[in-house]
């Protein structure tokens, strides 16, 4: 694997240690009963920040983890960071990403629109935002392998 596999996995997985987090936290809230789909209190606020908090600092963790130790194994002493190509593979990713998230961001539009509890919305636009993350590193790691 190169350097961009092994940083697209990386922090492939801290975000879907952050939805893992994001999702325990909202199973717990189910399970105590303060699961109040007719109001979003400061405690969603604080449980999304965390969840931000939390998937930072593994990207960052990982980013270290699966870039410079398998580069520190390496005989190789110039790794070419990003080029042309490397481009291009951000650029469709992203647009695909934000593809994705924009059409979770319709559906949360559209179920508040329906009636439904602003809870509903708000979920649906954070796992919109770690299901698009998730869809574009996946969709990175696609390209790199396959070779673009």
């Amino acid at each position: 694997m190169n350097y961009q596999e092994n940083r697209i996995i990386g922090y492939l997985i801290s975000v879907l240690l952050a939805v893992g987090y994001y999702s325990f936290q909202v199973f717990q809230k189910y399970q105590e009963g303060s699961f109040d789909l007719t109001t979003i209190s400061s405690s969603w606020g604080s449980v999304i920040l965390i969840a931000i908090a939390v998937q930072i600092v593994l990207s960052i963790f990982m980013g270290i983890l699966f870039s410079f130790i398998p580069a520190s194994t390496r005989s190789e002493k110039n790794i070419s960071l990003s080029d042309e190509r490397d481009q291009l593979i951000n650029l469709k990713a992203d647009q695909i990403s934000h593809a994705v998230f924009g059409v979770g961001f319709l559906i949360a539009m559209i179920t508040l629109a329906i009636g439904l509890p602003p809870l509903v919305m708000l979920n649906l636009i954070v796992y919109s935002g770690f299901g698009a993350g998730i869809v574009g590193l996946i969709t990175k790691l696609y390209l790199y392998r396959r070779g673009f």
